[in-house]
């Protein structure tokens, strides 16, 4: 096997780009959006490539995430943060994000598996998001002291304000069902049968997206609604999460639970172990999110991420949940109560010459 971490292939008219580091579910690094960026921009110009795909090796993951061990320990190492990884990492991934967004031809992400964070962000913003019943959503930020970056917090946003809450709060997981429900994916093919939509959309090399549809609906089928979460829990979901301060989230939590609901339970305990800080910038990010354009809430992020870096807690968050695996993060502050206005704002202000710049 290849031992580069990402495989590109052009085959009858096809860019095919195969995340492969399937030991690592497919944890995209820098190295690897780089050379996804440059690959783009050269099959963008080339008249001869009419139609991208993207998959992940193996059989479990497309993409579980940005490899966030591998940069924590290398910016740390450098004396950081800042330093130039620190910076430059979360640039080009919410370039290429933006780029994916704004590809001119058709962008066709096979979601065969863990889908989650950075995986989000090089698949769901394509003109073509394929689930299959193995795979498994997720922007779980808010338990590493981030947020749901890579451009998640405008999808999040896009999407009814309680369900594109609990979400981005609770860092909760969707199967197939949900996502295509939400708009998140727009075709379910089952696992059994992505082999042979990729050979057939390489045997077709669709140039339009209309063409691309055309070839995916061929194979495509109804996702199982007995994987649904929203199905049983939607009501409350909307309930409890529709509000405007995580105060009041999670005063409404406490409220439903007097009369017990095993669902909303294991939600609040969840909540109840993120970083208080970055709940309360994913709540603001998320409802900002909902009136701004993609590249807007890019940019937005790209201010969020480094603060994050800076004063927030995302390298106790990786160390804890990733590295030691003690899941016993020490947040700072370590109540929602000590998140005040002042210290929430720190993480939208403008970095001056060294925002986020996006070009069409």
């Amino acid at each position: 096997m290849s031992l580069d971490e990402v495989i590109f292939v052009e085959e009858n008219g096809v860019g095919i780009i195969t995340l492969n580091r399937p030991e690592r579910l497919n944890a995209i690094t820098h190295p690897m959006v780089k050379k996804i960026n440059h690959h783009l921009n050269v099959w963008e110009k080339n008249d001869g490539i009419k139609c991208i795909i993207i998959e992940g090796a193996g059989d479990r993951s497309f993409c579980a995430g940005g490899d966030v061990v591998k940069l924590r320990k290398e910016v740390l190492e450098a004396g950081g943060p800042p330093t130039d990884l620190s910076r430059s990492f979360f640039y080009d991934e919410y370039t290429l994000n933006y780029k994916i967004s704004n590809y001119s031809k058709p962008f066709i992400a096979l979601i065969n598996g863990f889908t989650m964070g950075g995986g989000v962000g090089i698949s769901m913003h394509g003109s073509h998001v394929v689930a299959s019943e193995k795979t498994m959503f997720a922007m779980p930020e808010t338990a590493i002291g981030l947020f749901p970056d890579v451009g998640g917090g405008w999808l999040l946003g896009q999407l009814d304000r309680g369900v594109g809450a609990w979400l981005g709060l609770v860092g909760a997981r969707l199967k197939a069902y949900d996502l295509v429900s939400l708009g998140l994916a727009n075709h379910f093919v089952n696992s059994n049968q992505i082999e042979n939509l990729r050979k057939m959309l390489i045997s077709n090399s669709p140039k339009s997206n209309q063409e691309a549809s055309i070839v995916i609906d061929k194979l495509s089928s109804k996702p199982n609604i007995g994987d649904s979460v929203l199905k049983d829990n939607e009501k409350i979901i909307k309930e409890v999460f529709s509000h405007e301060t995580i105060e009041e989230i999670f005063k409404s939590c406490e409220e439903v639970l007097k009369n017990e609901n095993d669902f909303l339970k294991a939600q609040f305990e969840e909540l109840k172990h993120k970083s208080p800080t970055s709940l309360k910038i994913s709540l603001r990010q998320i409802r900002l999110a909902k009136d701004m354009s993609l590249e807007e809430e890019l940019i937005m992020e790209y201010r969020m991420v480094q603060n994050c870096l800076k004063i927030g807690d995302f390298f106790e968050g990786v160390r804890a949940m990733l590295v030691d695996k003690d899941r016993k993060p020490i947040w700072k502050p370590s109540v929602i109560e000590k998140v005040d206005q002042n210290r929430e704002n720190e993480f939208f202000k403008s970095l001056g010459d060294l925002d986020l710049k996006l070009i069409n």
